[in-house]
């Protein structure tokens, strides 16, 4: 029983260091191993670029909460978009996916979507107002689940 609790708290654990190290620097934060270098895709993205391909900001009420790995399926006229975690969660994002489920009252979140560059500087955001998660795909062996988000708003800027 231990056993689980402790890797339970310690996943939360990284997850909050994960959180505060967000809220402190907003910016992203590049992998401590070094990328091989690969071919650049069409539009002169390199597959390997963490900053280009990779991670996203996840931002809500204004605070930066968590790395995205893939942002996908933006339709305005659905007013959807799919998100996809890192291996690191956040206890925001997991407030904001129970409370979905549930339907309580604090599904409903105001939240943005950094694309950072090169150096981690957000340079354009996609704001979503009024969004909750709609459903939620468990990938067994991983840990980055992907969220179906509905929205009621969108701006880009």
């Amino acid at each position: 029983m231990s056993k689980v609790l402790g890797g339970r708290w310690a996943v939360r654990g990284i997850g909050v260091i994960s959180a505060v190290l967000l809220a402190a620097t907003g910016v992203a934060a590049t992998p401590a191993t070094a990328m091989p270098a690969g071919p650049a895709l069409s539009g002169g993205i390199n597959p390997h670029d963490v900053s280009a391909t990779d991670i996203f900001i996840l931002q809500m009420d204004g605070t930066s909460v968590e790395f995205l790995r893939e942002v996908s399926g933006l339709d305005p006229a659905d007013h959807r978009v799919t998100l996809v975690r890192t291996e690191f969660h956040s206890p925001a994002v997991d407030r904001w996916i129970d409370d979905a489920m549930a339907g309580r009252e604090g599904r409903l979140k105001n939240i943005t979507v950094g694309v950072p560059d090169s150096s981690g500087h957000i340079i354009k955001r996609y704001n979503f107002g009024g969004a909750f998660v709609e459903r939620i795909d468990l990938h067994p062996g991983s840990q980055s689940d992907t969220l179906t988000v509905r929205y009621f708003t969108l701006n880009v800027g």
